[in-house]
């Protein structure tokens, strides 16, 4: 399965090249935003409630609750952000045929 390249489209243009990349640089380049966007939200989370809002701050542990929550939503749509701009940088689009 080493090397083993991923098929495109038949007929169609892919924009990751005639031969399509190989499994393994997929996993390569999807797998460490796919663990950024799994882990990172659940430990600020739990990071933020605990030392930041009930620590620091001393609210309630259900206003702990939800502005932890609000500051997870927000890394989340970051992690999510730069992933999208990752994968339009590396891949960029093709330009239009003028015939």
């Amino acid at each position: 399965m080493a090397g083993k390249t991923v098929t495109t489209i038949p007929g169609g243009d892919s924009f990751l090249g005639d031969k399509g990349p190989t499994e393994g640089l997929l996993i390569a380049a999807v797998l460490p935003y796919v663990l950024m966007i799994i882990l990172l939200p659940i430990g600020s989370f739990f990071f933020t409630k605990s030392f930041v809002f009930q620590e620091i701050l001393d609210y309630s542990d259900t206003t702990a609750n939800v502005y932890a929550a609000i500051s997870s939503v927000i890394l989340l749509h970051v992690l999510l952000a730069l992933f999208i701009i990752k994968a339009f940088k590396e891949y960029p689009a093709k330009g239009v045929k003028q015939d």
